[in-house]
């Protein structure tokens, strides 16, 4: 009688076999996730391609800006230094403050407000309808007058 009584206390296998396979599945999301984790690439592993934009590009993502801010084309100035330096829209006020849309060496372009540098040693210093001027200091003579071309009466 003995015998019959641990027979009878053993688990049946169609009980243990669902909770089996659970913990296995458990396991095996934990090991995956695990390993996943591990080999997640770090930022400084992590290299992204070089983007190049064509000059065609360029000009077609300013061209909406600047025909909304009453160009048709830029025009370069004069000067070796401000050929650099294009401007593409100008929104000024009667006192001579305001902000102007000015490209950099063939960049795309960024709006400026009067007073910012526009890098190392060219400030904004006023801007005029159609025009702005850049001097080496805030303060001090404008050395470079940059224009917009297309009809004067555009809006």
């Amino acid at each position: 009688m003995l015998r019959s009584q641990v027979i009878s206390r053993s688990i049946p296998l169609a009980q243990v076999g669902p909770a089996l396979v659970t913990t296995l599945l458990w396991f095996a999301l934990a090991a995956g996730s695990a390993y996943w984790v591990m080999h997640f690439p770090r930022e400084a592993a992590v290299v992204l391609p070089a983007v190049s934009t064509s000059a065609p590009a360029q000009a077609a993502d300013t061209g909406h800006m600047a025909r909304a801010l009453g160009q048709t084309q830029a025009k370069t100035v004069v000067a070796t230094e401000t050929s650099r330096f294009q401007l593409l829209g100008v929104i000024a006020a009667a006192s001579g403050g305001g902000s102007a849309l000015i490209a950099t060496d063939g960049q795309p372009p960024k709006a400026w407000r009067v007073g910012q540098a526009l890098e190392d040693g060219v400030y904004l210093q006023k801007l005029g309808p159609r025009q702005a001027w850049l001097g080496q200091t805030l303060s001090g003579p404008a050395q470079w007058e940059l224009h917009m071309t297309g009809p004067a009466n555009t809006p």
